[in-house]
């Protein structure tokens, strides 16, 4: 992976400015057959050059490159940065020339995954990368921060320190069993070992919340006709979206519209109102909302204010999300002679905004719980879960062995959690594992 790569940097588009990237070994040759520094070369490294950008048809563009040195790059590597006009035409011939002087087109997360192969940064801070670039709330963008800063793979270190040190206690029961070279008793090693096991069982369990922060979630509203779905969804996202009738079966297809609702990007799902219908448009736009209903991460299950409490219909929905994540709202209580709202339910009046408030805040505690703290670690990625929960699988594993398999079973187990958290950081990591990770990423990160 030392051939020279290129790719642009900034989305396709018209703007202003626009970046192109390069890194590799033979870097200055392709550089000089695409660049034309305004006071010739050499370019001095660091320091912004006003170079004019040419192919075999002549000069295109003019912009700046910033030439960087290996090993103090990004990358590792020899590095330069182009900016030149927001034309993609401009981009397009760029990327051409440098092609044609001998650059490759970089694949996806290549940059990164350079920076990685190079030791710049483990594989918790490359996930992190991805998830600054993805975050679509402040909450989701301070998850990547973290791991950026290190926050992550600092706590993993220490965590990798414990199993170290407590592998050396087990390795030395069982190989100078009369020499007491053990420093800790037995008592307190397999207590370390069953704290360490917890703590990654813990922030394993953060990963949903993580991914809801970084990668937003699907709320959907869903009720029979007429319950105020399509009023409460124009209220949570401040504009009139949805068409409102009294008509029942106005909403016969599903509306999407993303919307930050707290901490959380949402896209809120306005359904189609259950009834018995014979009309086959409104029966088709019934069948499509069950269907994109059944991948929502939550439902909020809007029920109309009626005298007698719940009617029929919204009984039924009750029952048949009882198992799914949700919140309950009873609507329209401004209604004459309606009975209290049921205990579970936010009472609401859609048309006035009335408990909008508390369904806003109910929504993304179901989604995200508390909102963390700036102390709490929280993942976002399920590569980084499924290990944090093997790592704590091997030391139960380790603490489980000594009574009847001994210290030898225990020591190579707490030995294979090391390994687990090798493959966490990316000291130890299989082709595969990298592929599969950098494919996430955009060409030119």
């Amino acid at each position: 992976m030392s051939e020279v790569i290129v790719a642009p940097a900034t989305p396709w588009g018209y703007g202003a400015l626009a970046l192109v990237r390069f890194s590799g070994e033979g870097l200055d040759e392709v550089l000089r057959a695409v660049l034309q520094p305004f006071g010739g070369w050499p370019v001095p490294e660091g320091r912004q050059r006003r170079v004019y950008l040419r192919d075999a048809q002549g000069v295109f563009d003019d912009g700046v490159v910033v030439i960087g040195r290996a090993p103090q790059t990004y990358t590792g590597e020899d590095t330069a940065e182009v900016t030149c006009h927001g034309n993609p035409l401009v981009v397009e011939r760029l990327v051409a020339s440098a092609q044609a002087a001998g650059a490759r087109l970089a694949g996806a997360g290549e940059f990164t995954r350079r920076a990685v192969l190079h030791g710049k940064m483990d594989l918790l801070r490359a996930e992190a990368v991805l998830q600054v670039s993805r975050a679509r709330t402040l909450d989701g963008l301070q998850v990547g921060v973290d791991g950026l800063e290190g926050r992550l793979s600092e706590w993993v270190a220490e965590i990798r320190e414990t199993l170290c040190e407590a592998a050396a206690e087990l390795e030395a029961r069982l190989d100078y069993p009369a020499d007491e070279l053990a420093f800790r008793a037995d008592e307190e090693v397999f207590a370390l070992l069953a704290e360490t096991a917890r703590k990654c069982r813990e922030i394993a369990k953060t990963a949903p919340v993580g991914r809801t922060l970084v990668d937003g979630a699907r709320v959907a509203l869903v009720g029979a006709v007429n319950a105020g779905k399509s009023s409460l969804f124009n209220a949570l996202l401040g504009r009139k979206r949805a068409l409102v009738h009294e008509r029942p079966g106005t909403t016969r297809d599903v509306l999407e519209v993303t919307c930050t609702l707290g901490p959380v990007a949402v896209t809120l799902l306005d359904t189609a109102g259950e009834r018995a219908t014979d009309d086959p448009v409104e029966a088709a736009g019934l069948a499509l909302a069950q269907e994109l209903v059944a991948d929502a991460d939550l439902l909020v299950v809007v029920l109309r204010a009626h005298p007698e409490g719940v009617d029929p219909i919204g009984r039924t929905l009750l029952e048949r999300t009882e198992q799914r994540p949700r919140v309950v709202v009873y609507n329209a209580i401004d209604l004459p002679d309606v009975a209290p709202a049921p205990a579970d339910a936010i009472p609401t009046v859609a048309i006035t905004g009335e408990g909008l408030d508390e369904l806003t805040r109910s929504i993304a505690r179901a989604l995200v719980g508390e909102q963390p703290g700036q102390s709490r670690l929280v993942i976002a990625s399920s590569r980084q879960r499924d290990l944090f929960l093997e790592v704590a699988r091997r030391v139960e594993e380790a603490i489980g062995a000594v009574p009847d398999a001994g210290i030898a079973v225990a020591a190579d187990a707490v030995t294979r959690g090391i390994e687990v958290i090798d493959a966490l950081t990316g000291a130890e990591t299989r082709e595969a594992v990298l592929y599969t990770l950098f494919a996430r990423f955009c060409i030119g990160k």
